[in-house]
């Protein structure tokens, strides 16, 4: 019987070294159930923006967390729990892929609002329609630099057909830039990150990054 690395790379098809990282993980599509730690990964993957943006709904007279979890439960939106692929250890979610074709007008995270903070992420997003988007991209900071960022982003590839591949990251994220350059993507336009009093990252610029099509 050939090991359980054997399977994985033969559908993916990373590095051997990649491989022995990821021996006890199990790549799948999310679930329902996997929604408390989707929100948790989305919020540090958007460098708490989601969470601040929940706050802004209902005049902030709801918990934000429960905000987010109400959205990521249901069925449709950017945010849904069906655009997600987990990477789990046991039961454990250690890491979340959300990703799902941009057409149409540029999604959130599940608040739509017209506020100086959102507007250059929108902006972006415009630029990238028609794209295949990868809205979040987060490991857990005991699971990171285990080869699963570049298995999630595998499957990326396999799924996006023959469109283009897009994301958006911090100019301040020197490692996510340099690990995204390596597989392949290039900075195709930036805005300035506006932060609010309430809310603010470091970084001066949201970069778009997009990646060709192999078709």
């Amino acid at each position: 019987m050939k090991p359980k690395w054997y399977a994985i790379w033969r559908a993916c098809g990373p590095s051997i070294r990649e491989v022995s990282l990821v021996t006890s993980f199990t790549i799948r599509n999310a679930a329902r159930e996997d929604v408390p730690d989707m929100v948790r990964l989305i919020n540090i993957a958007g460098h708490r923006l989601p969470l601040w943006c929940w706050g802004q709904l209902e005049g902030g007279r709801e918990d934000p967390w429960q905000v987010g979890r109400t959205l990521a439960a249901q069925d449709e939106g950017a945010i849904s729990w069906t655009n997600g692929t987990v990477a789990t250890l046991g039961s454990d979610v250690a890491a979340l892929m959300l990703a799902y074709p941009l057409e149409g007008e540029a999604p959130g995270y599940g608040c739509e609002i017209d506020h100086p903070v959102v507007t250059p992420l929108r902006d972006l997003k415009r630029q990238a329609e028609g794209t295949f988007h990868i809205h979040v991209l987060a490991a857990y900071a005991e699971y990171r630099g285990r080869g699963l960022g570049s298995f999630l982003l595998d499957k990326a590839d396999r799924i996006s057909g023959d469109s283009d591949i897009s994301l958006i990251v911090s100019d301040a994220n020197a490692p996510a830039r340099r690990f995204y350059e390596r597989l392949g993507f290039k900075e195709r336009a930036r805005q300035s990150l506006v932060t609010a009093p309430d809310w603010h990252a470091d970084g001066d610029d949201w970069l778009l990054m997009i990646k060709p099509s192999a078709q």
